[in-house]
């Protein structure tokens, strides 16, 4: 796995709000603004890994899972904190989290689902057809995805793991608050460099709480 601080390419830590490249499809930030990396043709995650901010972990702790609403909606910057009240604690960072994807990726309105997730989820390695997605766990194990030198993108679609990843020790994962954004294969120039990835193993009574962010236009 990933350690909590990522390293450049040169082993040191990348400074605040640069992106540090672990690979050439990967640009690792320790500030929002680090995001804009996924802007770059070779980038397909750009991840910033923030952990669960100390306040938003103390809102978690009091909204027991039994509460969580699972919400599917369209939205935009202006209407979030409106639309999406039902996310209850989360509202302030669901809707920061909205308005910086909107800018970031240059859409109008934003496809937002903040999902309880019980299952195994997308358990196969996989690449998404869409543009750009916003990926955020606050509860439970985070995305995990295969770096892109380690794996066989013919063995996508077969439902076989080993297959894509030969060495399953090359899977990584996003920590709880880690904000991702993955390149799907919609994006433009992107066809045939989705980013690999796949939802973690489901542990029994562990639910996962998952934001999810798209976009119809960019």
């Amino acid at each position: 796995m990933l350690p909590p601080a990522a390293e450049s390419a040169n082993g040191a830590a990348p400074s605040a709000g640069n992106r540090g490249f672990l690979r050439p499809h990967l640009a690792v930030c320790d500030r929002p603004d680090g995001l804009a990396a996924i802007r770059d043709p070779s980038v397909t995650m750009a991840l910033w890994r923030r952990g669960l901010p100390a306040g938003l972990a103390e809102a978690l702790d009091g909204w027991p899972d039994a509460d969580w609403t699972n919400l599917r909606l369209s939205t935009t910057p202006d209407r979030v904190t409106t639309d999406a009240v039902a996310a209850g604690p989360l509202l302030p960072d669901v809707a920061a989290l909205v308005r910086l994807y909107a800018d970031l990726v240059g859409c109008p309105a934003v496809t937002l689902r903040l999902e309880r997730v019980t299952g195994a989820g997308c358990k196969f390695l996989h690449v998404d057809y869409v543009g750009v997605r916003l990926l955020c766990t606050y509860r439970g194990p985070g995305t995990q995805w295969a770096p892109d030198e380690a794996a066989q993108r013919d063995g996508l679609g077969t439902g076989d793991n080993a297959a894509v990843l030969p060495d399953a020790r090359r899977l990584r994962r996003m920590s709880a608050g880690d904000v991702g954004l993955l390149k799907g294969e919609s994006w433009p120039g992107n066809r045939g460099r989705g980013l690999i990835h796949r939802s973690p193993p489901a542990r029994p009574g562990v639910a996962r709480l998952v934001l999810c962010l798209d976009h119809a236009e960019h």
